[in-house]
């Protein structure tokens, strides 16, 4: 008899219960196309401008003027590279000139649905930058994935770069293989969070209380815009799978400047005994010191403020990044 009554009680909150689940989504649903239509001019107007790649729109940001030209490249789906990185790069534009390309499917740049391997990356990047005139050598600062495309790029055009600073940054000789795979379930689950504008939110940590209020409104229209689309998806693993990084790891280690800031536990960064560190940071800590040795002026600042250091720990980067170039790059 207990069991009788559980299945119809089961039953019964299936029926109650899934009928106003969808009411709720398909309300929410309403909401998010009203909101949509009535910011889509401010979401397609963009913070810099736009050049054309291959039929598509690049969203690109230029400020400021000097003597070096520093470029921020974002990590793995970051909702808008010129949001996340304006704490920092507000730091420099005084003095250098700040260049903060969107690849496709990040910030305001278009989301175009083709692979693209950290080469088709680094090029389109550089033909955006070409087209509008910008010249290098740059200073090329990444955080997280981006290091892959860093590292690619001081290879084959050694002469474009100045220094690599990275960010906590994922470099080729670090052994991961990520097996890109999205089921038709997952797909579906996209669709729904995005089509009910429940993927509103600045999911990077510290950088909401970093910026204005109408920032923080772009960002959250533009973070259910790019969550999880297909261009951020496809970089999972076609920057990260062995095949695309052999490109990198079957050349010498680049020999331009570098300052790494890399993410460590806080007992390591105050030099206290009796720790022991994992075997992934071993790898991850030791292919960042390659790096540095086997760079001209190589430099590593270890930091405990987690992978997003270059937001948590925004005013300590800049010093130390402002210190370096004047005293190993303008010498």
């Amino acid at each position: 008899m207990k069991d009788k009554i559980v299945k119809v009680l089961k039953v019964i909150g299936i029926v109650v219960f899934f009928p106003l689940l969808l009411l709720f989504w398909l309300i929410c649903v309403a909401i998010n196309a009203v909101l949509t239509a009535i910011n889509k001019e401010r979401v397609n107007t963009p913070l810099g401008q736009y050049v054309e790649i291959n039929g598509h729109r690049m969203s690109v940001l230029i400020k400021g003027k000097g003597k070096h030209t520093l470029v921020f490249l974002p990590g793995l789906g970051s909702d808008s590279p010129i949001l996340e990185f304006k704490p920092l790069y507000s730091k420099f534009e005084n003095e250098y000139r700040i260049i903060v390309p969107e690849k496709f499917g990040y910030g305001q740049s278009d989301i175009v649905e083709y692979k693209r391997g950290i080469k088709v990356a680094v090029d389109e990047c550089r033909e955006a930058l070409s087209k509008l005139g910008i010249k290098g050598p740059f200073i090329l600062c990444g955080h997280s994935n981006a290091g892959n495309e860093i590292e690619y790029w001081e290879q084959n055009y050694p002469d474009e770069v100045e220094a690599f600073i990275g960010f906590d940054t994922n470099l080729a000789a670090f052994k991961d293989d990520w097996d890109f795979k999205i089921s038709f379930l997952d797909k579906l689950e996209i669709w729904l969070f995005r089509t009910a504008g429940w993927n509103r939110r600045i999911n990077k940590p510290g950088l909401k209380k970093l910026l204005n209020k109408e920032d923080k409104k772009l960002m959250r229209y533009l973070s259910n815009r790019n969550s999880d689309n297909y261009d951020v998806l496809s970089e999972v693993f076609n920057f990260n799978n062995v095949a695309s990084k052999s490109v990198i790891n079957e050349k010498p280690l680049p020999s331009q400047p570098t300052l790494q800031f890399v993410a460590a536990p806080e007992w390591y960064v105050k030099g206290e005994e009796g720790h022991e560190l994992d075997d992934e940071d071993k790898l991850w800590f030791k292919a960042h010191e390659d790096l540095v040795n086997a760079s001209t002026n190589g430099k590593i600042i270890f930091l405990s403020t987690g992978h997003c250091l270059h937001i948590l720990d925004y005013e300590k980067v800049y010093e130390e990044m402002d210190k370096y170039i004047k005293e190993s790059l303008e010498k």
